[in-house]
């Protein structure tokens, strides 16, 4: 018996097939999911208030990093004037002691400069305007004393108040500006300060007493002034002392018109 023959199918054929097998697949199963449509993504831009927010929260932020920097840069410089007035004071105590005297009034005015070595190496001067720092002498005689004021950008600095000058008038100067400093001899608020060129304030002189008649006891009474009592008087009003002439009592208490505790002591007074 004879075994069936089957037709030959060669390579190529088979090759055919397969695609032909594929191309249905593929076609069926784009056909099942033609119905499961893809909606393109919305692509839209910033509105123009969108953008108008954001430039104005970057310029807020910008604002308040630019604030605190320029607070920080003040806050450095008063610093650097607070180190300036103690290397000023160091300077001219050295000086002092080695002269007698201390330095001449326009000698902080060369900023950089070394006029005062070996005691300090340069000038210093202001951190911002570069401007020199004031120098008075008392009296209009630095070898009396001094006194260096500095203007601090901080008005709220504890140490303005801490050296008697305040945020308003500073330290009383024609320049309320300058609000710190130091002083030797004097009080820094004082006003008997003399700058490089200006004269020296003319002392008021003190009024010579004029010597009165009195029939009775010169006596300071009780608001400092010298009187004349009565004998009947002088022995009920409780005086401490009697005087045998205005000269003498005015040397004493000093006081021609009313004067206070500290100037002329109770215990110098009579009591009516």
């Amino acid at each position: 018996m004879k075994a069936k023959q089957y037709p030959k199918i060669s390579l190529l054929s088979r090759s055919n097939w397969l695609h032909s097998k594929l191309s249905r697949f593929s076609f069926k199963f784009t056909q099942q999911n033609s119905s499961h449509q893809f909606s393109p993504i919305n692509h839209q831009g910033m509105t123009v208030i969108e953008i108008l927010v954001v430039v104005a929260i970057i310029a807020v932020l910008a604002m308040m990093v630019m604030f605190g920097f320029s607070r920080q840069m003040s806050k450095a410089r008063d610093t650097h004037r607070k180190d300036d007035l103690f290397k000023i004071q160091v300077a001219f105590e050295d000086y002092y002691n080695d002269n007698n005297c201390y330095p001449e009034l326009a000698i902080l005015e060369n900023c950089g400069g070394g006029e005062l070595s070996p005691y300090l190496r340069e000038i210093p001067c202001d951190p911002e305007t570069n401007e020199p720092y004031i120098y008075f002498s008392l009296g209009g005689n630095q070898c009396h004393g001094y006194r260096v004021l500095v203007a601090l950008e901080n008005i709220n600095d504890a140490s303005i108040e801490n050296a008697g000058c305040n945020a308003i008038d500073g330290c009383y100067w024609d320049d309320p500006a300058y609000n710190l400093g130091i002083a030797m001899g004097g009080t820094l608020t004082g006003n008997n300060w003399v700058q490089e060129g200006e004269l020296a304030p003319t002392p008021i002189p003190t009024p010579t007493p004029t010597p009165d008649v009195c029939s009775g006891q010169w006596v300071i009474s009780p608001n400092g002034t010298c009187s004349c009592y009565s004998d009947d008087y002088y022995q009920t009003a409780g005086c401490p002392t009697a005087y045998g002439t205005y000269v003498e009592c005015f040397a004493v208490s000093g006081c021609s018109n009313s004067c206070t505790e500290e100037e002329v002591p109770l215990s110098l007074r009579c009591t009516r």
